[in-house]
């Protein structure tokens, strides 16, 4: 069966509910039958989670897997994680695993530092961080980062989000050799709105404004956060950053995968492999 094929049958076998709260509104998907929850938020540059299918499919074999599409009109990374705390109540969901790649892994610190007595564990791919001991490379990218969210109205005056999505998928067609497989992703790309993409760079500059984190903050965590890392060519900083998450961590488990973003959405099973086993040997609580 195509990819493509196969994510539709995902998208119709596992609907979204609706869910309102402190006037946002929201959807949200949960999936499997297992004792403990893991939200995932894989949604990066114009992918939504659902997008990695692969990912959550086999997860949601022993873990109840829960995901959310993000309103647009959310203004603070704050805001959102009321809007999921509130949900996590609804749902009576008590504690959780986070698992989050781009803006999702920036989520995933923020809400593990608001709610800390929610989250039992974080597994964080692709994403940044802000520290109050950053070394200078690091420290330049989040600078880099607030430039170019800062700029994103002038610069889509030079160069429109179509040009944007057309550079992008020459990317993903020089990643994705499989011409069948290269479908699903015309179809996420196509998807993506200005509205999309406004609200990922509010939330990236809200999370780098409101937050400077210090290793005491998740202490609570200690052995209890796997970092993984792959072939992408700028995780939001490269590895300065990837150094600067270790860093900030008490015992995290590091751990390359032989992928990448695009990759991962039609092949997963080695990212799988390590999720599952992080979590079925991390320290209980």
């Amino acid at each position: 069966m195509r990819v493509f094929e196969s994510y539709l049958n995902f998208i119709k076998k596992h609907e979204s509910h609706p869910f309102e709260y402190l006037n946002h509104q929201m959807t949200y998907r949960i999936l499997g039958k297992g004792e403990h929850v893991i939200l995932i938020l894989m949604g990066s540059s114009m992918f939504p989670t659902e997008a990695y299918f692969k990912i959550l499919e086999p997860l949601a074999e022993s873990h109840r897997i829960l995901t959310i599409s993000y309103p647009h009109e959310i203004k603070t990374i704050i805001e959102l994680t009321d809007l999921v705390k509130g949900l996590l109540d609804f749902l009576s969901i008590t504690q959780i695993t986070i698992f989050g790649a781009s803006h999702g892994g920036s989520f995933a610190q923020a809400f593990a530092y608001e709610y800390p007595q929610t989250v039992e564990s974080l597994i964080l791919y692709n994403t940044l961080t802000n520290t109050a001991h950053m070394n200078e490379g690091s420290n330049q990218m989040i600078s880099d980062v607030l430039a170019v969210v800062k700029e994103l109205e002038k610069l889509r005056k030079v160069m429109p989000l179509d040009s944007v999505k057309g550079v992008f998928l020459e990317q993903v067609e020089q990643a994705i050799k499989d011409e069948s497989e290269i479908d699903l992703f015309e179809y996420m790309i196509s998807k993506y709105t200005e509205q999309d993409e406004r609200l990922q760079m509010r939330l990236i500059k809200s999370f780098l404004n409101t937050y400077v984190f210090k290793k005491e903050d998740f202490e609570y965590l200690s052995h209890q956060v796997l970092i993984l890392y792959g072939h992408d060519n700028d995780p939001f900083g490269g590895t300065d950053l990837i150094e600067t998450l270790v860093e900030l961590f008490d015992q995290p488990k590091l751990e390359f995968i032989d992928s990448d973003r695009f990759s991962l959405i039609v092949n997963a099973e080695e990212l799988v492999e390590k999720v599952k086993t992080f979590l079925n040997i991390k320290p209980l609580n």
